[in-house]
Formats: C-alpha cells, sequence, structure tokens
C-alpha cells in the first residue's frame, strides 16, 4: 500500500519530542506504521465518519493492548479505540497532552489544509508514545475506505467497538 506518511510530530514517553520531517513509509519495522498498514480501512471509515458528522479534525487512535516487539502484524490482532476531534476542540485536547504551543499550531495548520476526502490527521497513542501523523496519498481514500467498511460490515464485526467512534 504506497502511502506518504508525513511525521508532524512523535512525542515519547512525554520527556522529549521530536519534530520529524523525514518520510518513513518504507519502514516496516516502526510498530504505528505497522498499525496503520493493517487497520487504514477502520482509520479511513473513522476519519471519513468524523468529517461528515464534525468537520475538518484529527483522528485519535488509542491503542488498548501494548505492542510487543514480539508481535505478528500478520496474525495479531491490536485492540484500539479511536476519537474523532473537531478541528474547534483540537487546540484544547492537544494543550490537554501538554504539547508545545508551537506543535498545537503545526497540526492545527494541518487540518485546516488537508483534503479530508484524500488524506488523515491521526495521532496514535500507545505503549506511551505519542506521535501525529498527516496520512495522504493513500492507495485507498478515507471516502472508499468507508464506502468498503459499510458494504463488508459483517467483516468488521468482531472490531465493532472500535468502529463506534465517538464524536
Amino acid at each position: 500500500m504506497c502511502r506518504q506518511v508525513v511525521p508532524i510530530l512523535m512525542f515519547l514517553q512525554r520527556t522529549r519530542m521530536h519534530i520529524r520531517n523525514d518520510c518513513r513509509q518504507k519502514d516496516n519495522r516502526h510498530w504505528q506504521h505497522q498499525l496503520i498498514h493493517h487497520n487504514i480501512l477502520t482509520l479511513g471509515y473513522g476519519a471519513w465518519n468524523g468529517y461528515l458528522q464534525r468537520g475538518r479534525g484529527l483522528l485519535v487512535c488509542d491503542v488498548v493492548d501494548p505492542i510487543l516487539p514480539s508481535i505478528d502484524w500478520q496474525v495479531d490482532f491490536v485492540s484500539f479505540n479511536q476519537m474523532f476531534i473537531p478541528q474547534v476542540q483540537v487546540a484544547g485536547y492537544l494543550g490537554e497532552l501538554q504539547l508545545e504551543q508551537t506543535v498545537v499550531a503545526g497540526v492545527e495548520s494541518a487540518i485546516a489544509t488537508y483534503n479530508p476526502a484524500q488524506a488523515i490527521v491521526l495521532l496514535i497513542h500507545g505503549n506511551q508514545e505519542l506521535e501525529i501523523n498527516l496520512l495522504q496519498n493513500l492507495a485507498i481514500s478515507p471516502v472508499d475506505c468507508a464506502k468498503q467498511v459499510r458494504r463488508r460490515w459483517e467483516e468488521f464485526q468482531p472490531q465493532a467497538n472500535d468502529l463506534r467512534v465517538k464524536f
């Protein structure tokens, strides 16, 4: 699946923050990349439905399970919850995470300019790590993700709780 991942920020263990400009689309060892790759349909579904109901915003993916080095992404299921934060509430939400104002401004800028039909602004929180990415040039658009999930709803039923995106 070819996509461009533009890391807006990576926040590790709430002590070190790295602003990243490199594209890690071929780094399959990075667990956040693997999570996105193996869950793009549900993430796109959540992002598109959030946009339709609340406008532009940030899709938050809160990973419930610990990501162990031994994880087999082809077999193991990783539980996560999704929440869509509308644009007008993003600054407050990111402020609660104690992110620097410059980072909040960068995220707000990405949200103001991304194309919701073709891209996703995604925050992933898990393993005591926080990462925010702009996913663009996706092989499957958020619109098409939502269509596929709706058409194949039965396949996603084991994950039904995860698909009920909080708005």
